[in-house]
């Protein structure tokens, strides 16, 4: 009998029973990009306001700047250096969430809106090296932006790479996107919906209240807001690395998308995994479990890989942390106090959280 619950997982499954194959692809769906005959890598990811980003509490910068790491990132998790963004964008037809403008706007404003948002996609990809290269625009009720991401390799690397005998990396931390996620979300419900975080400054601002340099809750909003991939590390390890995957929806969800498409068992190590300061003192304030928290927390977009190779402990200035191994087998283990249990959290699926 089939199940009847509806997951991102099994809508793809059904995807990849309806379409064909035609010779023109060599890896199509079920990773983070499809990769071309000629070592094209292309992949595009749509992003809606109250979804992925919040115009109560962002700029339109930041939202640009946000949505185009997120679409490189995938480019990034095949091993491959990108090299153009195209960019579909929705706009509302009314501006109300968190503008302060009701009804429609004037031309000039609208084009400054629009203006602020290729701004901070133009930020990211001169930091990556790519360049947009076109788009389309319409009209609707609400903000969206889909943005597609072509990339070159020859050799790219794939979820199902990963082989018994390597040992499972992340780079960065775990847990900090989401912690600032809910930092800056909170602060709009308590407040007023008039926080505004400066792009590219040393402090952010919400309704007088400001977060320095020593603020403990700075790091965690800045991998929110600009989670940058890891571009540099991975061009530094891309020779020794078997399987690869980045942490769009936390560390459970896509260490299973390993265990699954390589076909091994992959056990964590649950006193390894790395997280900031911030992040333990957000869980311990909001009384949550870290490990826990730290295994579902998504959109880091950190590199998640495995290797034969003992790696260093920090690349090109990125913390990289030795947080499991690879064994023959199946499914998704962590290993605690002496026992190994199976992994039951998951990230973030689309379709579960609509119910």
């Amino acid at each position: 009998m089939r199940s009847s619950k509806l997951t991102e997982d099994s809508l793809i499954k059904t995807i990849q029973r309806t379409v064909k194959g035609r010779g023109r692809v060599r890896f199509g769906i079920g990773d983070d990009a499809a990769v071309l005959r000629g070592g094209t890598v292309i992949t595009t990811d749509a992003y809606a306001d109250g979804v992925h980003f919040d115009l109560a509490y962002m700029t339109l910068r930041q939202i640009g700047e946000r949505c185009a790491c997120g679409a490189i990132s995938d480019v990034v998790a095949m091993g491959a250096r990108p090299e153009a963004v195209l960019v579909s964008l929705v706009l509302p037809a009314r501006w109300d969430r968190g503008t302060g403008i009701r009804g429609r706007e004037t031309a000039g404003g609208l084009r400054n809106r629009v203006r602020e948002l290729y701004v901070g996609i133009e930020s990211v990809c001169a930091e990556m090296g790519c360049e947009v290269a076109g788009g389309d625009t319409i009209v609707t009720d609400r903000l969206l932006l889909a943005l597609a991401v072509t990339g070159k390799t020859r050799t790219p690397r794939f979820r199902s790479g990963a082989k018994p005998g390597d040992h499972l990396y992340v780079t960065g931390h775990l847990g900090s996107a989401e912690a600032g996620r809910v930092l800056l979300s909170d602060a709009v419900r308590v407040q007023k919906p008039e926080w505004r975080t400066q792009s590219g400054g040393n402090r952010s601002t919400a309704h007088g209240e400001r977060f320095t340099r020593s603020d403990w809750r700075l790091p965690l909003v800045r991998r929110h807001l600009r989670p940058i991939p890891r571009l540099a590390v991975m061009k530094r390890i891309k020779p020794y690395l078997h399987g690869l995957i980045d942490t769009s929806d936390g560390l459970a969800t896509d260490a299973r998308h390993l265990s699954e498409m390589s076909g091994v068992r992959i056990v964590l190590e649950v006193d390894s995994l790395p997280f900031l300061p911030a992040t333990k003192r957000f869980c311990v304030e909001r009384g949550l479990d870290l490990s826990r928290f730290l295994l579902g927390a998504g959109e880091d977009y950190e590199l998640l890989f495995t290797s034969r190779r003992q790696m260093p402990s920090s690349v090109n200035g990125v913390k990289v942390t030795r947080i499991g191994r690879v064994q023959k087998g199946s499914g998704l283990w962590i290993e605690h106090a002496g026992k190994t249990l199976p992994v039951t959290v998951s990230g973030y699926d689309h379709l579960r959280a609509q119910r």
